[in-house]
């Protein structure tokens, strides 16, 4: 399904309507949008906590840290 063609018909479809039936829409629109921001709940920072670790168990991180930073220059 291309969506660029199916949003353009739809506009088209929009300005054929009066003020009020516009509005009604835009109205409805947002409405349905907040509904939708609602189900999606924003991630904490604090679920990221531990991601990855298994990578890093078997690395001397200050032997890492210290070949980076003689990289930089």
């Amino acid at each position: 399904m291309n969506n660029s063609i199916n949003i353009v018909q739809i506009v088209n479809q929009i300005e054929k309507l009066d003020y009020n039936s516009k509005i009604n829409l835009l109205s409805r629109l947002v409405d349905l949008l907040k509904r939708e921001g609602k189900a999606i709940q924003p991630s904490s920072i604090t679920s990221l906590k531990g991601l990855g670790k298994n990578v890093w168990q078997k690395i001397d991180t200050d032997l890492y840290l210290s070949e980076e930073r003689g990289s930089w220059g």
